[in-house]
């Protein structure tokens, strides 16, 4: 029961701490400095970062996903191993860094100060999370939850300063704002590995080898999965900034809209950063697997679906309080944006299951042919429609990505799909749209509105047995049998 309830208990810390920190960043600092810079100059930012995330598997190539796995699993066999992969990525930080500039250089950007500062970034979050890996896979979990919110933390230390003492320490700007986060960067991967110096691990350099023939056939599917989510969840930015007459400012507009997305899809990625190390255990030694996915399924898809309802329904409200316009033009790329959060939930969910174990080549064939549809319709829609043509894109390639996943991650894994909690998806949000439809009309005050469907979808979700405590103490005494 101890091990289990370690997990739940951190993972309750985890989420917790990232639902005070990271809205407090994305909506009170990111969020003011494209007020400040203009939509335009976010925009060019916005898409230099995308186009840096994309080539980030050069960082890798999925050499933190294997290591973190397999030290979870076979921790006598790769202890040892830390620090020849720790000093391959910096080789790997090299050769990303030239890999980009030279793409970058044939694109035809001229920003090359954000392209510097962006790589920068790219590199010292790589080496962040390696660091992270390992203290999840040694069951750390406490103080990775810390660890988690340790760059966003810092950066709305120092960059709030920026904001609201601006005659003191000076004005934001794109180029304060990138040093800012890489100085933070810097920090976090610090008092990380402090944190791994003062457990007792240690990385043995003197040892370093290349890793065999065997390790590298194991890590390229890894390093293929990196590289074709990173296109699937950022391409989309850039492609709007080149494909676009005004690309520019398209990509600032989507970028507003994609924060509310992203700042959203922090409870799924936290959750699968836990699962991987976790389920990949529960699997090596032939438990059952199948009571936290699907309590985690029935948790994300409720949650997106509350934020996706919610987000169409207000957006006008969402869109004057965020950015302080009504542009229509936005208030229905915001709208359109949201609802790729299912998708994105249900591949966080068995796309972590197909990764943990070790069915990554089909997960890569999904993820492939999902990029696919999603350049294909942004190189069809975004020249007429611009942002709200890469939301069209974005919604059918990921909707279409979680489902397959789900569908071959319940076979592969014999996961039992509870297709009667479809129906129940459904109704409850047709129950939570239906709320805020009439709410609407006998409620002025969209928080207290807000209030209402919050309480509404709890009350829902408990009924209908999605959210069941007990469920939860099921998972931890099947996670503590043998």
């Amino acid at each position: 029961m101890k091990e289990s309830s370690r997990f739940y208990s951190s993972l309750g810390l985890l989420i917790l701490l990232n639902v005070i920190i990271k809205p407090v960043w994305i909506f009170g600092i990111d969020r003011k400095v494209q007020n400040i810079v203009g939509t335009e100059t976010y925009g060019t930012y916005f898409s230099l970062y995308g186009f840096s995330i994309v080539f980030s598997f050069l960082l890798d190539w999925g050499f933190t996903s294997f290591f973190n796995r397999e030290l979870a699993a076979n921790k006598a066999t790769y202890i040892n191993k830390a620090g020849s992969f720790f000093l391959m990525k910096l080789i790997f930080s090299v050769f990303y860094a030239l890999v980009v500039f030279v793409a970058a250089w044939f694109a035809g950007v001229g920003h090359w100060d954000i392209v510097g500062y962006v790589v920068m970034i790219q590199v010292l979050t790589s080496l962040f999370l390696f660091a992270r890996s390992i203290i999840t896979a040694e069951q750390w979990f406490f103080a990775d939850a810390w660890l988690s919110v340790t760059d966003k933390l810092l950066m709305i230390l120092v960059c709030g300063s920026f904001l609201v003492f601006p005659s003191v320490v000076g004005n934001i700007s794109i180029q304060v704002f990138l040093i800012t986060q890489a100085v933070c960067s810097t920090m976090a991967l610090i008092i990380s590995s402090l944190i791994l110096y003062k457990n007792g691990f240690s990385f043995s350099f003197h040892k370093f080898s290349l890793p065999d023939a065997g390790v590298i056939k194991s890590v390229l599917p890894f390093g293929m999965i990196v590289l074709l989510m990173s296109a699937h969840y950022r391409l989309d930015g850039f492609l709007l900034e080149r494909l676009h007459d005004n690309g520019a400012y398209e990509a600032g507009i989507y970028a507003g809209a994609y924060r509310l997305l992203d700042a959203a899809n922090m409870i799924g990625f936290l959750l699968a950063s836990f699962l991987l190390p976790f389920i990949a255990r529960l699997y090596s030694q032939g438990k059952s697997i199948t009571a936290v996915v699907i309590n985690c399924r029935h948790l994300l898809l409720l949650f997106s679906m509350g934020i996706s309802i919610a987000v169409f329904m207000l957006a006008p409200w969402v869109q004057g309080k965020l950015y302080h316009n009504q542009n229509e033009t936005a208030i229905a790329v915001l709208r359109y944006c949201l609802p790729a959060l299912v998708g994105y939930s249900l591949v966080q969910v068995y796309g972590t299951v197909l990764t943990a174990t070790g069915h990554i080549m089909p997960f890569c064939f999904i993820v492939f042919v999902s990029v696919l549809i999603n350049v294909l319709l942004n190189l069809f829609l975004v020249p007429s429609f611009g942002a709200l043509g890469s939301c069209y894109a974005a919604l059918i390639s990921h909707s279409f990505c979680g489902i397959a996943t789900l569908i071959y991650a319940s076979i592969k894994g014999k996961i039992r799909i509870d297709s009667f909690s479809f129906f129940l998806y459904v109704a409850i949000a047709g129950i939570m749209a239906g709320f805020l439809y009439f709410g609407q009309r006998y409620i002025s005050n969209n928080w207290l509105l807000l209030a209402g469907f919050i309480l509404i979808t709890f009350i829902a979700s408990v009924a209908s047995k999605l959210i069941v405590v007990n469920n939860w103490k099921i998972i931890f005494k099947q996670t503590d049998q043998s």
